[in-house]
This record gives structure tokens, C-alpha cells and sequence, in this order.
């Protein structure tokens, strides 16, 4: 099986201006290893964002109607938890549409609270939109999971996820602001 080219994409992330490296689990905090090693401890390895919107890229290689790899882009919070009914009412969402001659229509979002403001951003809307027929755009959702929220789709190569990255990068803009603005614990560490 292919393994994902981890370092083409850093390059290719690095070429955007994106601060980023090859990842490592002695990276991310000791007490979130345990939650993010689902999404990073695989085979195709990890990406640590510096700076931005993302904190990790994690690859995992997938075999179905032949080999492409799932992506799993994480915006670590420490108060959102999977089994919070309102976490998922507030962070899952994903994309609706109806392709007429190759271009979408209605074009929206379905889901909890974030969606709304993903269906306010003309930018990333019409970004979808002259995106939408990539496989790595038409699987973009946005899902909570314990202690980060996180990004999905499917790509083929590099290529294809630093080409969406911008769009990835808007969707977890918008799950930040929210975030920011709903208080969902207190900090147990006082």
C-alpha cells in the first residue's frame, strides 16, 4: 500500500506560508495523547500546525474502492467532549448541495450551531462551490469528538489536501470564534 508523502505536504503547506512540521507524539500534551492518538498514532503519521487555525493533521491510509487516505485536521479545546449531546449540537456540520451540469446549487450546511456561520461566509462558500465536484471537498464535515473538534475529508495525494487547505482552514476559523463564545466548563486544573 502507498504511504502518504507526509514530508510533500509539509512542503507543499510550508509553500503557503503555513508554519508546520512532520509531527510527533512527544508534541502534543501528555494528558490529550490518550483522545488524538485515534488520529495521529497511524501509519502515515501527523502534521503539527504552528500558528493558525489547526493544531494536528493526522493521515491514516484507507483501502475501499482502492487507496486514499482519511485526513482528520484537529482544533483542540479542553472542554468539548463526545458523549455532550450540545457539543455536537453546537460543532457537527456539514455541507449540502445539488450539482446541476457539474456546478452546485443550494448550497448550504446541515448540523449543529456552526453550521450557520459556515453558511454566512460568502468566501468559503464559494470556494466549496467552484470546488465541489474533488472528492476532497465533497467529503468535508466537522464533527466533535473529546477534548477537539474535528475536520475530515478524503484525499488522494499531498496535492489534493494543501489544494483544500484553505478551505479546511476557514471551517476551523469558524469553529475557534464559536468556541470562543459558548462557555462549556471551568478549568479543573485551579
Amino acid at each position: 500500500m502507498p504511504v502518504f508523502e507526509l514530508a510533500a505536504l509539509v512542503r507543499l503547506l510550508l509553500e503557503q506560508g503555513c508554519r508546520c512540521e512532520a509531527g510527533s507524539l512527544a508534541n502534543v500534551r501528555s494528558d490529550r495523547q490518550a483522545y488524538y492518538e485515534r488520529w495521529l498514532k497511524n501509519r502515515d503519521g501527523f502534521v503539527t500546525m504552528q500558528g493558525g487555525n489547526i493544531d494536528y493533521i493526522g493521515i491514516e491510509e484507507v483501502v475501499r474502492m482502492g487507496p486514499f487516505f482519511d485526513v482528520h485536521c484537529l482544533v483542540a479545546n479542553d472542554f468539548v467532549a463526545d458523549n455532550d449531546d450540545n457539543a455536537h449540537n453546537l460543532l457537527d456540520a456539514s455541507p449540502y448541495y445539488q450539482l446541476k451540469n457539474g456546478k452546485a446549487t443550494n448550497l448550504g450546511w446541515s448540523g449543529g450551531v456552526l453550521s450557520t456561520y459556515l453558511a454566512k461566509d460568502a468566501k468559503l462558500n464559494q470556494a466549496i462551490a467552484q470546488s465541489i465536484t474533488r472528492e476532497e471537498v465533497k467529503r468535508l464535515k466537522v464533527k466533535a469528538h473529546d477534548y477537539c473538534c474535528i475536520i475530515e475529508t478524503c484525499v488522494w495525494d499531498p496535492a489534493g489536501l494543501a489544494s483544500v487547505f484553505g478551505i479546511i482552514d476557514l471551517m476551523a476559523m469558524h469553529t475557534r470564534k464559536l468556541l470562543k463564545q459558548v462557555h462549556f466548563g471551568e478549568n479543573a486544573d485551579r
